[in-house]
């Protein structure tokens, strides 16, 4: 952590942040001052980062800084809950590794920063998208994104040339003098035109001309759209006239009583979903969120409680083995074909017993590592219930 400590001072200590901490100073900080050199160089990217952090609540800020260091493609080196509480409490290791990964690369990251804004996609459902409405503005969304990446990467591209101020000067003097050129050729063209007769009546049967191609090709472009809305109309026309004519072949050869008999079963096939299925699928759903809150509730499961509970496993085993040795000694030692059997027996029951053993053992050190819940209740009961249901087999003469 004192490399972290010295890469940090030296990287604040240049510009553009010019701070003067020096290794012991900086470690010293309170937990809200570090958070708010990180908000710091946060703002350095992203100007919509600065804030006072004492006018924030904890969890907002977590949010806030979460949701920037992913939009960076930042990846923490801890589970995404512990990254969380640590920027909450201001836990020094948290904030360490997230400077030292931040400062080498600022102005990169303010590029990506300024970027991201507007090239994170929005995931639409497909059902969402199955709206005409919906699907086309997705699609110009889409479209205005990649247009945006051109227009950046060629905006790159110009400042990245060598195109200097004196290039663009004689540009511009080289476009002023073509000016100069065109005005004297449209006053050389005045002067001719002047001497044409009629030239008012045929500057006004130019524009007329003009006024009139415009015109058309407004009514072209309308016919077109005309057309595509008739087509449109026609579709669904179709679509109406053979759903009619569905509806007309079904209650063709249908009577009264008989139409009245359908619509009364359709209403109790309805009438049964909406007050028995679907009262019973909420209510199982209910009782399965109530089943899964309990179980979140639970105290997390750690190594000590899982070495705990294979020691309470292997003296149960004991006892077991303890109780199975009483009972042998209790044998009639004559009865040899009997004993063979009951030794064949015992043999497959702690086979048995192992596995069950191994294979719970296994299964909670995966399931506490995977969710974190407890189950040491339940692993307990169901031993002990095992226990009691074989030891008065074991006690038998």
């Amino acid at each position: 952590m004192a490399d972290q400590v010295k890469q940090i001072v030296d990287a604040l200590s240049k510009e553009p942040f010019n701070k003067t901490f020096n290794i012991i100073s900086f470690d010293n900080l309170e937990p809200l001052q570090l958070l708010q050199i990180l908000n710091d160089v946060f703002t350095y990217i992203d100007t919509k980062n600065k804030m006072d952090l004492r006018e924030e609540l904890p969890e907002a800020m977590a949010n806030r800084m979460l949701k920037f260091l992913s939009l960076l493609n930042y990846q923490p080196q801890c589970s995404l809950h512990e990254y969380q509480t640590g920027i909450i409490t201001g836990d020094k290791g948290i904030v360490y590794q997230t400077l030292v990964w931040l400062l080498p690369r600022v102005d990169q990251l303010k590029t990506r920063a300024y970027l991201g804004q507007y090239l994170v996609r929005i995931d639409v459902p497909e059902e969402i998208l199955q709206d005409e409405e919906v699907d086309q503005a997705n699609t110009e969304y889409v479209e205005l994104v990649e247009k945006f990446k051109e227009v950046h990467k060629s905006t790159e591209k110009l400042k990245n040339s060598k195109y200097t101020a004196a290039d663009v000067k004689k540009d511009i003097a080289q476009m002023e003098q073509e000016y100069e050129q065109i005005q004297k050729t449209i006053e050389r063209k005045k002067t001719r035109v002047e001497t044409i007769p009629n030239l008012e009546e045929l500057l006004g049967a130019a524009r007329n001309l003009r006024r009139e191609q415009e015109r058309q090709a407004s009514i072209t472009e309308q016919k077109v759209s005309l057309k595509a809305a008739i087509q449109t109309s026609e579709a669904q026309c179709q679509r109406l006239l053979q759903q009619l004519r569905e509806i007309k072949a079904a209650t063709e050869n249908m009577s009264v009583d008989k139409l009245m008999s359908k619509l009364e079963d359709e209403y109790r096939s309805t009438q049964y979903l909406v007050e028995e299925k679907l009262p019973k699928e909420v209510a199982l759903k209910k009782k399965n969120c109530t089943s899964l809150q309990k179980v979140l509730l639970e105290p997390v499961v750690g190594d000590d409680d899982i070495d705990e509970l294979q020691e309470s496993a292997q003296e149960l085993q004991a006892e077991l083995n303890e109780l199975h040795q009483q009972r042998l000694s209790r044998v009639d030692p004559g009865d040899e074909k009997l004993a063979m059997f009951r030794k064949q027996v015992t043999a497959v029951e702690r086979v048995v017993t192992d596995g069950i053993m191994k294979e719970t053992r296994a299964s909670l050190k995966f399931y506490a590592r995977v969710t974190g819940i407890s189950t040491q209740y339940y692993l307990q009961d169901g031993i002990y219930t095992m226990v009691s249901l074989i030891k008065p087999l074991f006690q038998q003469k």
